[in-house]
This record gives C-alpha cells, structure tokens and sequence, in this order.
C-alpha cells in the first residue's frame, strides 16, 4: 500500500498499531505492543497503571553534550462508526484505505490521531541513522477522554526541557498554544408513566450531519445532531402535548455529535408534522455546505412506551434548549482565534432518567469559570444533578520559544518555504505537562489530517511522509 513512500518503517509503523484495538480506556493492547518494541530494541522502558509507555533512547554519537529532547503523543484514539458499518472497536482491526494521497479507514475513524505520533516515535527509536540529542518518548494513554494519562503522568522522571508535541493537524503550521476544557455531565430523574391512551408513538430520526472535532471544528457553523433534536422538539412541544421516552445522541464528549434519535408521544399527529416542518425549514437556513445531507424523519412506532410526562418533558426541552453549542467568545488578541466555545455533547434518555454532557473549552480560565456557572443554571433548570469533571489547563503563547525557532528553520529546510504558528482552540496535553514541568519549551506539529473524530478522518500520505522528515531534521539540529 506504501511501496511509494520514502519513510517505509513509519508506514509499516503506522499499519501495526492500526491492528490492534487502542479506543481509549482500552490501550492494554497498544501499551503491550510499546513495552514490547522497547524490550526487543533494548531500550529503557516504564509503564504506569494509566498505561502510559515512556521509553529513553541515549544519544548519537557527537550528540553526547545536548540538552535532552522529549517526543509525545497519546496511544488512544476515538472510536466512531457510520451507522450501517459493523466494527467492534474492542477488536477488530481498523481497515485502511488509499485514495491517491488520502488514507483514510472503512466506515470508522482513522486513528491518525494520533496514531501518527506513534508511528513517528517508533520509526525514530528503531533507526540507527537518526542523529538526535538524548532521547526521551512519552507515548500518552486515554487523552481523547480528558488527558487522564498525562494526569497521571509521573513528570519526575523527565529530565528534557525541550519537548516536539506530536498532535497538531496541519503541515506549515506549528501550535504554540491551546485552550483548557472541562466535561459537564447532567442527570435528571424524572421518572416515567403511561402516555394518553390516544397518543400515537414516533421516532425523530435527525441523520446526515458530517459532525468533527469540538475544538478544532467548533468555528466552522457545522450543525450539532442533538441540537437539531432538541429544537425539532421544542417546536413540536409548543405546538402539542409531547411525551418523550427515550433519546440518543453522541458518544463521545469531544465530538460535533452527526445523529441523533428521540422516540416520543404526542396526541395530535398533525400539528407534530407542521411543527416538524418548521424547524427543519430553520435547521436548513442555517446549514454549511458540509452538513447539505441533513434530513430529520418522523418514523411512527407500533408499541406503546413508558414516557415522561408533558410536564417533565417540557422542562427537560425547554433546559437544553439553553445550552449554547459552539464558539460563545472570539479572541480579542488572536485573529480568528476561539477563545471560548462549549458543544452538547451526548444526550441519553431512557426510563425516565435523562442524562446529557458538554464539554466546554476556554484558553481563559475566567471565561471557563463563566460557563461552568451557566451550566449550574442549565442544571437547575432541568432539575438535574451535575458534575464538572477532567477539568485541564491551557497553554499560554511564550514570548520567547527556542523550540518555535528550531521549528521554523527546520520547516524552510525540509519544505522549502516558510511556515507559520497558530493557538488551538483543541485541547492539548502540553498545558498539562507544562504544570508539572513550568520551564519545558514546546512546540506541537503534525501532518494534514482532516475530519478527524469521526468517520470522514484522513491524513496526507504525502504529509505524513514529510512529517517524519520534519521532526527527524528538528532532532538533528536541537
């Protein structure tokens, strides 16, 4: 598949670990794979009950007398499916396939986020010819689920003050910088009853949205499934007494949720589809070009159900009806920078609890304070116990960068031209590991990957390959 590639190893890297199951909360398997490629190179090695893997590598020769060098990324990617595609993503291998200069998998995510820092590390650390500094891998575990492996990181035993990131999406472009988050998690108990014996069963089907990534997708007015739903909902409950039973949509908090379903009552079938059609006839006006396959279809169900009263569902609507999804604040020092965004993440409803998520991001910790405190208010509203949870930090801009420099200069050597840094409203494990080591100098890069956290993620096979020239050459002269 890769016969026309200059860095085969890195290819062949980056094909191993796509068999072998690395959702997070699941990375046994790759940390195993880790210790075990360290063991066969004879190269120190420790792992941690997050499973994270950090390998040390002694410099080359004439490199003895370098300051330290760290590479990073995380072993854990998000597992996401189209609908009509079976996947076991606990183990079943992710099928790769080539377009030309896209790779991209069947029907699932790629995992070249951030599968390519993996691959990256591990071509580095298995050739002889590199010339680099001493070495040090930080291979990272479940950091699509709020950074936990890097929390739980023992930063003790780092001795680099340096440290190349690998889990930016764009060649030419270095992140200098990145916002912080937190996860929202809402449960309101509300319990359940008969419907009215007239009542007539539907399921709302909203399908068709391209979703993407909460942070790095959040500016591009893509349209949120669960948002959809709920404001379909809104009108259909203004127009006549609704009585919700069960709803499902997004898995993941990091996610632009693409469908989503509620199964629901109503007593008066026509005023439901009027109102249906009013809503879609908003969502329309104010969709992308990405989201132009958008569709929400009242589907009717034969058996009857348990359902939240009108009452009950009328609150529960009229609550997430007051969560903002997407940028809430532009940056007044960056142009073209979110500084502060949150997105509706996952909304599950089923026997009469109705459980929902946000994740919530802000490069100000202030701003990040505000939006927790308007959830409160959310919570309230619905009735609903809520948590705030893997809150984590920014990354400020530093003024002066020794790493951004090498980067720079490493870039117009490699390609040719001149390359550019930019802030990430994505969040980052390097504010993390910059509160437990305040003096590392950072720089983050990455290949062309786009679409990434959902099914339509590819990367540049020609990026990726200039990529691993990249860092090689940053190596070489840090």
């Amino acid at each position: 598949m890769f016969e026309d590639v200059n860095s085969k190893k890195v290819f062949s890297y980056f094909e191993e670990i796509s068999f072998i199951p690395r959702g997070s909360g699941n990375e046994k398997g790759i940390a195993d794979y880790l210790v075990k490629f360290a063991k066969d190179h004879n190269i120190f090695c420790s792992r941690d009950e997050a499973n994270n893997v950090f390998m040390k590598k002694e410099a080359s020769v004439g490199y003895e007398n370098h300051a330290p060098i760290m590479l990073q990324g995380h072993i854990d990617m998000v597992c996401e499916a189209n609908g009509d595609v079976e996947h076991d993503f606990l183990v079943d291998p992710i099928k790769l396939v080539r377009n030309g200069d896209i790779l991209s998998a069947d029907g699932t995510t790629l995992g070249a986020d951030d599968g390519t820092a993996v691959a990256v590390m591990l071509a580095i650390l298995d050739s002889s010819e590199v010339k680099h500094p001493p070495l040090e891998c930080l291979f990272t575990a479940g950091e699509e689920i709020g950074m936990v492996g890097m929390k739980a990181f023992d930063a003790s035993q780092v001795k680099s003050r340096k440290l190349i990131n690998l889990d930016s999406l764009a060649t030419g472009v270095a992140t200098v910088a990145c916002a912080g988050g937190v996860r929202t998690d809402f449960t309101a108990k509300y319990g359940d009853d008969d419907a009215p014996s007239e009542a007539i069963f539907y399921r709302l089907i909203v399908s068709g949205l391209s979703g993407g990534h909460s942070g790095e997708d959040i500016n591009l007015g893509r349209t949120n499934a669960i948002v959809a739903a709920v404001t379909i909902m809104r009108y259909i409950i203004d127009a006549c007494d609704a009585y919700i039973v069960r709803s499902s949509g997004g898995d993941k908090d990091n996610a632009i949720p693409r469908e989503c379903s509620v199964e629901f009552a109503v007593t008066d079938s026509n005023r439901a589809t009027s109102a249906l059609e009013k809503a879609v006839s908003l969502i329309k006006s104010e969709l992308t070009p990405e989201d132009k396959e958008f569709k929400a279809e009242l589907v009717p169900i034969s058996d009857r159900k348990k359902a939240l009263s009108s009452k009950n569902s009328r609150i529960l609507i009229c609550a997430l009806s007051l969560i903002h999804s997407g940028p809430i604040r532009m940056s007044d020092k960056i142009p073209g920078f979110v500084e502060t965004s949150s997105n509706f993440s996952i909304w599950k409803t089923a026997d009469g609890v109705s459980e929902f998520t946000t994740f919530s991001r802000s490069s100000v910790d202030a701003a990040l304070d505000n939006v927790i405190t308007k959830l409160n208010c959310v919570a309230t509203s619905a009735g609903a116990d809520v948590i705030h949870r893997n809150r984590y930090k920014g990354w400020a801009f530093a003024e002066k960068s020794e790493m951004r420099d090498v980067y720079l200069s490493s870039h117009r050597r490699v390609f040719n031209k001149e390359a550019g840094v930019e802030a990430t409203h994505a969040g980052l494990e390097c504010g993390v590991l910059l509160s437990k080591i305040p003096d590392m100098d950072i720089v983050s890069i990455g290949p062309d990957i786009k679409n990434l956290h959902s099914p339509s993620e590819t990367v540049s096979i020609s990026s990726f390959d200039k990529f691993y020239d990249l860092v090689v050459d940053m190596l070489k002269n840090s």
